[in-house]
Order: structure tokens, then C-alpha cells, then sequence
């Protein structure tokens, strides 16, 4: 029977990638930020926590079901919900591969945080959270007037491109 589950799970495309995924980022940042798993059969959950303060950590919940993957980033609680299609899976690894290069920015303002990072083909995604109820009142531009926080990269690297 666990054989079953075993070879029913390396089936599953969505599996087989953010295992990989996993994989990668265990060889890419040994020594580097500590990455735990959980897995109850029902939801996994990686999280991925650098061991020094700078980068930005992350995590993402996968529900068992075709309910959508969620990639969120200590920044605030933004996150990202994507769906479980190649060009989703291709964004989330994109986003991934960025913050581990450091282009995140994130802005904070009372009850709200903005969090931005800029990909390698040089679009932004922009995520938002606002909490209740500082975060429901109206705070024209807060968004260029909050605090912001430029994270730096996992490691160091030639590659950071200023102005992110």
C-alpha cells in the first residue's frame, strides 16, 4: 500500500516540481537559511528562513486537493495565490529565484504592507496586505511614503541590479 501512494504521488506533476524545487533551493543555500517541511498527508507547508537577518524568508502551503498554492513572504504577510498550471508553477519559481537574489522591497505603513519583487525578465509583481481596521482607513500615497526595506540576497552576488 505505501508503495501505491508513493508512486501515486510521483505521478502528480505539481509534486514531482515543487519537490525538485525543494531539492534545489537544500543545494543552493546549505549553510545559508534553514528550509523545514511539514507534510501531513493533507497540506505541505515549506518554509524557507535565511539564517541571517537581510533576505527575505518565504514559505508555501500546498493543499492535497486542486485548491490553489499559496507563496507568501514574511514580509507583512503578502502572498501570492497560484494556481497549479506550468505557467503558475513557472511564476512561482521566478519569484523564488528572486528573492533569493535579494530584488524584494518591501513598504510598510500602519495596518498595511506592500511587498514587491522584481523578476529576471524585469516585471514586478506587487502584492498588498492591509489589516483591520488601520489598514481600511484611507492614507493617500502610503505607498511612497511608508517605510521601505530593500532585502538583500541569500548570497552575495554581482547580479543585484540597483534601482529594483
Amino acid at each position: 500500500m505505501q508503495n501505491d501512494e508513493v508512486e501515486e504521488s510521483d505521478g502528480d506533476p505539481v509534486r514531482h516540481r515543487l519537490n525538485a524545487l525543494v531539492e534545489r533551493l537544500r543545494q543552493e543555500l546549505d549553510g545559508v537559511a534553514e528550509i523545514k517541511e511539514r507534510d501531513d498527508g493533507w497540506f505541505r507547508d515549506v518554509a524557507v528562513r535565511p539564517e541571517r537577518a537581510g533576505p527575505l524568508g518565504f514559505s508555501w502551503l500546498v493543499p492535497g486537493d486542486s485548491a490553489d498554492i499559496v507563496l507568501g513572504v514574511e514580509a507583512g504577510g503578502a502572498r501570492w495565490e497560484l494556481g497549479r498550471s506550468v505557467e503558475e508553477l513557472d511564476l512561482m519559481a521566478a519569484l523564488v529565484d528572486a528573492l533569493l537574489a535579494g530584488h524584494a522591497t518591501a513598504v510598510f505603513a500602519p495596518g498595511r504592507c506592500e511587498v514587491t519583487v522584481s523578476l529576471a525578465d524585469g516585471t514586478k509583481e506587487v502584492q498588498s496586505r492591509r489589516d483591520l481596521p488601520s489598514g481600511c482607513l484611507p492614507l493617500p500615497v502610503w505607498s511612497r511614503r511608508g517605510r521601505g526595506v530593500d532585502h538583500e540576497p541569500y548570497r552575495p552576488s554581482a547580479d543585484r541590479r540597483p534601482g529594483r
